[in-house]
């Protein structure tokens, strides 16, 4: 059982395809979102120490645990439970903990 604190929603790209005159891929551009999992999260790493030609950036990682058996995404939205979105993250790992009919994503 989690105590849910936010939710989470997973993004689907629509596949662009070929133009048939130039023979180039084509970007796909219609994105869209599942609906809302509840989730427990917590943050791994946070910090405003990011640096790259300097520009600063915000560190993030979050461990976000679910409870489902199935999970497959590549990308996923983070809100907090006041509905604020905590931000557009890819997704590093997933492992099932079977014991307790959970998923573990570390994002």
């Amino acid at each position: 059982m989690i105590i849910a604190n936010g939710s989470i929603a997973i993004k689907t790209k629509t596949a662009g395809g070929i133009d048939a005159s130039t023979g180039y891929p084509v970007v796909a551009d219609d994105v869209s979102w599942s609906s809302e999992i509840p989730c427990q999260y917590s943050a791994n790493k946070h910090d405003n120490l990011g640096k790259v030609n300097g520009e600063h950036f915000t560190i993030a990682q979050y461990s976000v645990l679910i409870e489902t058996s199935k999970f497959s995404a590549e990308q996923v939205r983070l809100t907090d439970e006041d509905g604020s979105v905590v931000g557009n993250f890819s997704v590093i790992s997933v492992e099932r903990l079977a014991a307790v009919g959970q998923v573990k994503i570390m994002i």
